[in-house]
């Protein structure tokens, strides 16, 4: 009877034993336990025109009801590269003077807006050119030139900003045009507005000073008077 009870405790000493080492091997092989997925995503270029901005908010549409606010229509260009807004100049009304004069324009933000979704980063550059005066019947205010100045870039885009000319000279012959902003290779990308403020621009009764028009002593005459400025938007990329 003794000899019974004593293999019994023996063998179950050793099942035991054998429990306790195959757990520890599992918990010791197992842990940790890995594995691997992926995130993907897609782009293709932009198609569609690019509603304007509002050129001191870019996050918000552009306002026509605002008093301060251009109220030109959109040009509805579509695609990948676009020139979506580009903004009238008004001079106000004066009478003829028998000097040289320059006038500072009435237009409290102009602005012109360029979308690029090509997604290439390849840059771009955007020039302008002006047209004779004309009263309507015939051409008029010989040798006038238009001057921008002091542009700034606003986007919600966070880098690669384009690069404005600190000044835009356009003589109103038809014939010649000038740089106005331009983006070097891998900079432009997204909406980008070139804004030509003036100091004031939210006071109704200011004149916007980085916005001119020279008109020549002897060219001034009594009507009025309208040039046509065109915005070429290239998919050549700036200096």
């Amino acid at each position: 009877m003794k000899k019974l009870t004593k293999i019994s405790a023996a063998t179950l000493l050793g099942i035991t034993a054998l429990v306790g080492a195959s757990h520890s091997t599992f918990a010791a092989s197992g842990l940790p336990s890995t594995g691997e997925s992926k995130a993907s995503i897609q782009f293709l270029p932009g198609t569609g025109p690019v509603n304007p901005v509002d050129p001191e908010d870019p996050s918000t549409p552009l306002d026509p009801t605002d008093p301060n606010n251009p109220t030109d229509p959109g040009t509805g260009n579509d695609g990948a590269l676009t020139l979506d807004y580009v903004s009238s100049i008004d001079f106000g009304s004066h009478e003829v003077s028998s000097n040289t004069e320059v006038y500072s324009s009435t237009s409290k933000k102009p602005f012109i807006q360029v979308t690029d979704r090509r997604g290439t980063g390849a840059g771009w550059t955007v020039t302008a050119s002006a047209s004779q005066f004309t009263n309507g019947s015939a051409q008029t205010l010989q040798g006038a030139v238009l001057t921008f100045k002091n542009a700034e870039e606003v986007s919600t885009t966070l880098y690669g900003a384009p690069t404005p000319e600190t000044t835009v000279t356009l003589n109103a012959d038809g014939t010649s045009s000038s740089k106005v902003v331009s983006a070097k290779v891998n900079t432009g990308l997204g909406t980008w507005v070139n804004r030509w403020f003036g100091a004031t621009p939210n006071d109704t009764a200011s004149l916007n000073n980085n916005v001119t028009l020279t008109v020549p002593a002897g060219s001034a005459t009594v009507g009025s008077h309208e040039a046509t400025i065109t915005w070429t938007l290239t998919d050549a990329p700036g200096n």
